[in-house]
């Protein structure tokens, strides 16, 4: 997922096959991973909720029709780190977010 799209459609098209993303749906984070046709094996722009998390995307099923809210999930930052943000700027390159965001 391309990180700050605030659209999460052209996120998920955006994916690479089998490829993971989360997405906050009616407040709760959830997995997905993007489909691939499995008779041509080319990418959809569908994605199927993670094992885990098909029983939670399974109950939302049941409101077809409605509403609901999705946006691609931000993580939230460390609380203890974050005052520290200001102070370390040489560790805000986007290479380093590359390599140490998500530890």
């Amino acid at each position: 997922m391309n990180d700050g799209d605030p659209d999460p459609a052209r996120a998920i098209r955006t994916l690479r096959p089998d490829q993971l993303i989360v997405l906050r749906v009616e407040g709760k984070p959830l997995r997905f991973r993007k489909i691939v046709d499995t008779e041509t094996g080319h990418p959809t722009d569908g994605v199927r909720p993670e094992p885990a998390d098909a029983e939670i995307w399974h109950d939302l099923q049941t409101r077809r029709g409605s509403m609901i809210t999705v946006d691609p999930e931000r993580p939230m930052p460390d609380p203890y780190l974050l005052p520290l943000s200001a102070t370390l700027t040489e560790w805000n390159s986007p290479d380093d977010a590359a390599a140490y965001d998500g530890l």
